[in-house]
C-alpha cells in the first residue's frame, strides 16, 4: 500500500495490485482499510507533500522499518491528520473497489 504515496499516477491496474496482495495477505478489506489508515498512512502521508517524491519505491524492508518506527507515534498520527483525508478516502476507495470482500 505504500506505493499510493510515491509521486505517480496509479493506474487500475496498479490499485488491482495492491488489492491482490491484500487478498494473499489474508487481510479482509476491513483489516486492510486500518493497515491503510493507521500504520501505513501515517509513515508515508508526508512524502505527497514533497515536490519531488519517490518515483522508484521502497524495498520491503524500508516500508516494514518505517511502519513500525512510526506505528504509535503521536507525531505520525498529528501529521496523517493534518494531510488531507480526502485523498487518502479517494485512494483507499479505489483499492478497495478492486477487494472482493469489500462491503
Amino acid at each position: 500500500m505504500s506505493c499510493v504515496f510515491l509521486d505517480t499516477d496509479l493506474s487500475e491496474r496498479d490499485y488491482a495490485a495492491i488489492a491482490a496482495a491484500i487478498d494473499q495477505a489474508g487481510f479482509t478489506a476491513v483489516e486492510a482499510r486500518a493497515i491503510f489508515k493507521d500504520e501505513v498512512a501515517p509513515a508515508f502521508a508526508a512524502n505527497l507533500r514533497s515536490v519531488a517524491g519517490e518515483w522508484a519505491g521502497w524495498p520491503d524492508d524500508f516500508v516494514r522499518e518505517r511502519v513500525l518506527a512510526k506505528r504509535g507515534s503521536l507525531v505520525a498520527k498529528a501529521l496523517n491528520r493534518l494531510f488531507d483525508r480526502d485523498v487518502l478516502s479517494q485512494e483507499w476507495g479505489k483499492i478497495a473497489a478492486c477487494l472482493g470482500d469489500y462491503p
